[in-house]
């Protein structure tokens, strides 16, 4: 993959991105649930390890009498519809009622939860598999660089890696391990 544009670099990364994610899905569908149900399960140990357990309950209880209120509201509000216009209460429809914006500590529920969620992953063996090929995914673009880099850029990726403490994925070992073009030799050597 020596000499490739930038371009053609982006069309292999994209190409390998495609087969990941339809492995991906593929794994997934062996156990239909398990996404879903790791997916929960972060969450909860997310809102328990932000400390935001009992709250969230009291918040949850919060919301589900604020529906009840709502529906409540919007019965009486249709009945009285209903009475001014001479109708039946099933003939009046309501509009959407909003909800207060929880966004900021939805995201950071989200953030912890994503950490959970591979945790749990890690602990499955279809979800083993699942974060091998995520990982991957996150790191193809480094790693179609790695594979048509010079010997020094391998190098230093690999200092970099070992003070920082990570492991190389396996195609960025595969990466790694192709002869850069500039160290193999030509036809006629």
């Amino acid at each position: 993959m020596a000499g490739l544009t930038v371009t053609e670099k982006e069309h292999w990364k994209e190409r390998i991105d495609r087969r990941i994610a339809r492995r991906i899905e593929a794994i997934t569908t062996q156990d239909q649930g398990l996404l879903e149900r790791i997916k929960e399960a972060a969450r909860c140990q997310a809102i328990a390890s932000l400390g935001l357990a009992e709250l969230d309950a009291e918040a949850r209880q919060i919301d589900q009498q604020q529906e009840s209120l709502e529906e409540r509201e919007r019965l009486v509000q249709r009945t009285m519809l209903a009475r001014v216009r001479g109708v039946p209460v099933e003939a009046v429809s309501t509009g959407y009622a909003g909800h207060v914006d929880r966004s900021l500590i939805d995201k950071a529920i989200e953030r912890r939860q994503a950490v959970h969620e591979e945790r749990l992953l890690a602990e499955h063996e279809l979800g083993r598999r699942i974060v091998d090929l995520r990982q991957e995914r996150e790191r193809l673009v480094d790693t179609v660089w790695l594979a048509t880099s010079s010997a020094a850029i391998r190098t230093l990726w690999d200092k970099v890696g070992q003070l920082l403490g990570d492991e190389p994925t396996q195609l960025e070992r595969d990466a790694l391990a192709i002869e850069p073009e500039a160290s193999r030799s030509l036809p006629g050597d």
